[in-house]
C-alpha cells in the first residue's frame, strides 16, 4: 500500500523531496531612490524607505553579500514635465543612479531599469494620450526605446519597459541594438489591471492633482481574460523581449504558469507587488498570522507556478531568512 506519510517523516526527508527550492539566487529588489536626497520611511510602503543617490549604494551593498543578482531601480525625480523630455538628458536623475552603482558594484550587482513615462511627466501617466484620451502607441514606444538607450549608456543592464503599449518592445530593441547595446536585455512587464499597484503609486506620485487622465483598464489586460494576457505575451516575445515579468504575482500565478508552459525557455519573472507587500505587511502587523511564515508561503507558491525570478520588496529579509539570520 502506498503511504504518502513515508516521505514526510521528518523535516529533512521533506526537504530532501522537494522539486524545487527557494534561493537567492531567484530574488530581485525593487528600491526607490530620491532625487531631493530626503530619506524616510514609505507611507504607503512600512518597512520600506526611500533612499538618496548616496544611500542606495549601501542598500545595494548589502544585496550583494546577501547573494541578491539583481536590483529594479524606480527613480523618484523632484520635477517632471509636460511630455517627459527631461529622461533623455544624460545628466538627470535615473542616469546618475546607473552611472553611480555600475562604477560601484560592476558585474556584481545587475541594474534593471523600469522605463515608463510615468516616472518623467507631470500628469504621471504612463502614456502618451490625444486630446481625446487615445493612446498614443507609436509615439510611447518611441520615446521609451530613447530613454532605454539612455539607461543602457549609464549602466543599465536590463530595461524592462512597463507602459504596455504595443510596439514598446519593438521600438527599444530597435534603438538599443542602433546604439550598439545589443547585449541589453528586455525583460517586459505584463500587467493585469489591478487596485495591488496603488501603494507603489503613492509612494512615487509627486502630483498635486489626480494622476489618472484616462482609464489605465484600457491597456492593461483584463484580470479575468486569460486570452488577452497571452496576446500581449506572444507580442512582447515576438517582437525580441528577453524575460517576461507577470505583475501583480499572487492574482496571476496560472498566468505564470501558462507561460512558462507555452515558452519554457523564456526566463519568466513574477512582481510580488506593493499591495501584496502591504497585505502580508498588515496581516503580520495585527497578529493575525506569522508574516515570515506567509511570505515564505507565497514566495514559494509563486516559484512553484513556475516563476524563476521574483520581484519582491522582501528580498533582503527572505535572504536573511534562507541565510539562517
Amino acid at each position: 500500500m502506498h503511504l504518502t506519510t513515508r516521505i514526510k517523516k521528518s523535516r529533512q526527508m521533506i526537504c530532501m523531496v522537494r522539486p524545487f527550492d527557494l534561493s537567492t539566487s531567484d530574488l530581485i529588489y525593487p528600491i526607490f531612490i530620491r532625487e531631493d536626497g530626503k530619506t524616510f520611511e514609505i507611507p504607503s510602503m512600512k518597512g520600506q524607505r526611500y533612499y538618496s543617490l548616496d544611500s542606495c549604494v549601501e542598500v545595494c551593498g548589502e544585496a550583494v553579500e546577501l547573494g541578491i543578482p539583481a536590483v529594479m531601480v524606480f527613480g523618484v525625480l523632484k520635477k517632471k514635465d509636460a511630455d517627459g523630455s527631461i529622461a533623455l538628458r544624460k545628466d538627470a536623475f535615473h542616469p546618475k543612479i546607473f552611472n553611480k552603482l555600475k562604477k560601484e558594484f560592476g558585474d556584481d550587482l545587475v541594474l534593471i531599469s523600469n522605463v515608463c513615462l510615468c516616472d518623467y511627466t507631470a500628469d504621471e501617466f504612463c502614456v502618451y494620450t490625444d486630446e481625446r484620451g487615445k493612446v498614443l502607441n507609436e509615439k510611447t514606444a518611441e520615446m521609451l526605446g530613447k530613454i532605454a538607450v539612455v539607461h543602457a549608456e549609464a549602466g543599465a543592464d536590463v530595461v524592462a519597459p512597463a507602459a504596455m503599449c504595443d510596439g514598446q518592445v519593438r521600438h527599444m530593441r530597435s534603438a538599443l541594438d542602433d546604439a550598439g547595446f545589443d547585449d541589453v536585455a528586455i525583460m517586459t512587464y505584463v500587467k493585469t489591471d489591478s487596485c495591488l499597484f496603488q501603494p507603489y503609486f503613492e509612494a512615487m506620485t509627486l502630483a498635486e492633482k489626480p494622476r489618472r487622465t484616462v482609464d489605465p483598464s484600457r491597456f492593461r489586460t483584463d484580470v479575468i481574460n486569460e486570452k488577452m494576457f497571452m496576446q500581449k505575451v506572444d507580442l512582447d516575445i515576438g517582437e525580441g523581449a528577453d524575460m517576461v515579468i507577470v505583475k501583480p504575482a499572487l492574482t496571476n500565478l496560472d498566468h505564470v504558469l501558462r507561460v512558462k508552459e507555452k515558452y519554457p525557455t523564456v526566463p519568466i519573472a513574477a512582481y510580488q507587488v506593493s499591495g501584496e507587500y502591504a497585505m502580508i505587511k498588515l496581516l503580520g502587523e495585527y497578529g493575525h498570522v506569522d508574516e515570515k511564515v506567509l511570505l515564505m508561503e507565497t514566495l514559494s507558491s509563486i516559484k512553484r507556478a513556475g516563476a524563476d525570478m521574483i520581484l519582491t520588496y522582501y528580498a533582503v529579509e527572505v535572504a536573511k531568512i534562507l541565510r539562517g539570520k
